[in-house]
């Protein structure tokens, strides 16, 4: 089943759209990451290095973004637009409409054909892990030093 990192109950309305969250953040004030991707091994990776300075929900289609951006508040989205349920770019309209102050994350083996405000784009899977906190932790101001994993 499901499990979301914000709460200990259950997200059965959303059991259908296969979302999850991956992790859990040790921090009560952790900003919460939308992670829309089809690839579950990316999924992994991006969640593997973010928690526990963030809180991540992983989505497999434009579909089950949609419905939680309009429930709930994220500080950043990182989006593959490789989807095949629909167009990211009205998702990414509709984002700075229902949450203007989010963040956005472009992370796809093509570079999107638009600009991409408040956002960055990096190139998968050639970006280094390393690359990819940077760039998360300077979109979300969290400090540029990667996190020292506990002894």
């Amino acid at each position: 089943m499901p499990f979301d990192t914000t709460s200990t109950t259950p997200r059965s309305s959303l059991d259908h759209d296969h979302s999850t969250a991956i992790g859990f953040s040790i921090y009560v004030t952790a900003p919460r990451v939308l992670h829309i991707d089809s690839d579950a091994d990316t999924a992994l990776v991006l969640t593997a290095l973010l928690v526990p300075e963030t809180r991540v929900t992983h989505v497999g289609s434009m579909a089950a973004a949609q419905e939680l951006l309009l429930r709930e508040q994220f500080a950043l989205v990182v989006i593959d637009p490789e989807l095949r349920d629909g167009d990211a770019s009205l998702l990414l309209d509709n984002l700075h409409h229902l949450q203007p102050d989010a963040r956005v994350l472009v992370y796809s083996a093509r570079h999107p054909e638009a600009n991409i405000p408040g956002g960055a784009f990096l190139p998968k899977p050639w970006t280094s892990p390393r690359q990819l906190w940077r760039t998360v932790s300077d979109l979300l101001e969290l400090g540029s030093t990667m996190p020292v994993e506990p002894q």
